[in-house]
């Protein structure tokens, strides 16, 4: 399996890919910046995402939890958002309760940020200060400017032409709201560093067993020795002992619906060598593949 194509069908690169969601709608878009809604009915759970551009997610109703590369959740609920810097991979979760979840996704085009940064540079010359790759808000000033674009739209007051200037208005807000973490975060979005991907939630999918040790690295988003040592951390053991206990794991669960035939069974774990496979599936559970499948 290439890991270009894994990526394509597993991960969504927003904004590109909000057009095809029928639950997202674009409210506007120029000169590079783009403004999206988001109104969800129904549960969507492990939807992984990728930050082509720096994005402020802002919910305006229900909640929605966010899980970053280290496992990290981070649970947004109405009045609340965060900003993400350019490159982030994230798996988003919502489970309806009592209410949809309705949100904005607002992403900002580098010319934009550039002149912002500029403009606040002149103003204020204070050192930054250290932040991570997200930076989340909660204050009414955010609140009330999406509520002030409500209302535009409500009156349906065309959004095109003043874009950049109400995005620049908001990066205004964000400012006098967060301070130098502002500054900080829309610098580092600017180096649009690899992302790192979550180990737990990449590895907890059966389609990933086909991988090499060295593939999985390069799909994390890690070196292979940052692969190995991130792994370690989370498994307490190495990443080709997992692969193989996790490749026999799977082929079992195969083998024992009988649906498939061993030769396939073994490419669908990983193994382009049938002996191989029926070799590794002895030593792990002392019989064949075709022995416990004339058992099931």
């Amino acid at each position: 399996m290439e890991i270009a194509s894994y990526c394509q069908r597993h991960i969504l690169v927003i904004p590109q890919a909000l057009g095809a969601l029928s639950d997202v709608s674009k409210v506007v878009s120029y000169n590079g910046s783009s403004l999206y809604f988001k109104d969800l009915k129904q549960d969507l759970l492990d939807v992984e995402f990728y930050t082509n551009q720096l994005c402020l997610v802002f919910v305006e109703e229900g909640s929605e939890t966010l899980t970053g590369w280290q496992n990290n959740q981070i649970k947004l609920t109405e009045g609340q958002g965060i900003l993400l810097c350019q490159g982030q991979n994230l798996h988003s979760d919502f489970v309806k309760s009592t209410q949809d979840l309705k949100a904005w996704l607002v992403f900002f085009d580098k010319a934009l940020i550039e002149r912002f940064l500029l403009s606040i540079a002149v103003s204020v010359n204070r050192p930054n200060t250290p932040t991570g790759s997200f930076l989340t808000v909660d204050h009414t000033a955010v609140s009330g400017f999406f509520r002030q674009l409500s209302s535009y739209l409500d009156h349906e007051i065309r959004l095109d032409n003043m874009l950049d200037c109400k995005l620049t208005e908001l990066l205004h807000v964000l400012y006098a709201v967060c301070g130098e973490e502002l500054r900080a975060l829309l610098q580092m979005s600017e180096l649009a560093l690899p992302a790192k991907r979550n180990l737990y939630r990449l590895l907890e999918q059966d389609h990933v067993l086909k991988l090499s040790v060295s593939d999985l690295a390069k799909l994390s988003g890690r070196s292979l020795s940052g692969f190995q040592r991130d792994f370690k951390q989370l498994y307490t053991q190495s990443p080709k002992q997992w692969l193989v206990k996790k490749r026999m794991e799977y082929a079992n669960r195969l083998v024992s619906q009988g649906q498939m035939c061993i030769t396939n069974v073994a490419l669908e774990v990983g193994y382009n060598n049938v002996s191989h496979f029926i070799k590794a599936y002895k030593s792990t559970f002392g019989e064949t593949p075709k022995q416990q499948a004339l058992k099931s």
